[in-house]
């Protein structure tokens, strides 16, 4: 979107501060002054649009890459992962796995821009009540888990995601199992006769094309 509208849409009317998605209010609000602003998320319109990977990947330019904004990359030493932060935030851990062991990491070119976003659903504290909850339900965890479990550091990050189709031709091969029955004859325990069904299984070759 132009970076008019954007200015606009994410600025507190208030107070004039970037106002910040609340998951639980499904809406915009001024963390300084607590404000609602009057933009709303448009579920009626939000199709979805499918492009070609190698035709979208050749067709982004130069001016659909980066920020716009003034961003600070660090890269995680222990999973390889890259976060991207505001100049003023200093990252103590890793989003993603929660290792310390951060460095300065330089993008060779500036990543794509998102052409949309799915906001978040659940907010900080329900997550963390759920893990939590969890962690109770665990048989075989130890006991002292849910208490040194880092709860209190939880918070929400945006994921990039693709989605791919695929055109497969396969042949398969496998052994199939077929329920039959037999009608046996027993005594119970009284010394009358009675019978039962037992339940076999028959084996054959199958194969098929998908």
């Amino acid at each position: 979107m132009p970076e008019e509208l954007a200015r606009e849409k994410f600025a507190c009317p208030a107070c004039g501060a970037e106002a910040i998605w609340n998951p639980a209010k499904q809406a915009l609000v001024c963390p300084f002054c607590g404000t609602t602003s009057p933009a709303k998320l448009d579920t009626g319109t939000g199709g979805i649009i499918e492009h070609d990977l190698v035709t979208a990947l050749r067709g982004i330019t130069d001016d659909k890459r980066g920020w716009q904004t003034e961003k600070r990359y660090v890269k995680c030493q222990s999973c390889q992962a890259i976060s991207v932060l505001d100049p003023q935030r200093q990252a103590q851990r890793c989003d993603f796995c929660g290792s310390a062991q951060l460095i300065p990491y330089e993008q060779t070119k500036d990543a794509f821009r998102p052409e949309s976003l799915l906001p978040f659903k659940v907010t900080e504290d329900k997550a963390r009540d759920g893990i939590r909850t969890w962690y109770g339900r665990l048989w075989l965890a130890p006991n002292k888990l849910k208490h040194s479990a880092l709860t209190d550091t939880v918070k929400g990050i945006y994921l990039p995601y693709w989605t791919f189709d695929a055109k497969v031709d396969a042949a398969w091969t496998a052994e199939a199992g077929f329920y039959y029955y037999t009608t046996e004859s027993y005594t119970d325990s009284s010394g009358r006769s009675q019978t039962r069904q037992i339940q076999h299984v028959r084996w054959e070759s199958a194969s098929g094309q998908l």
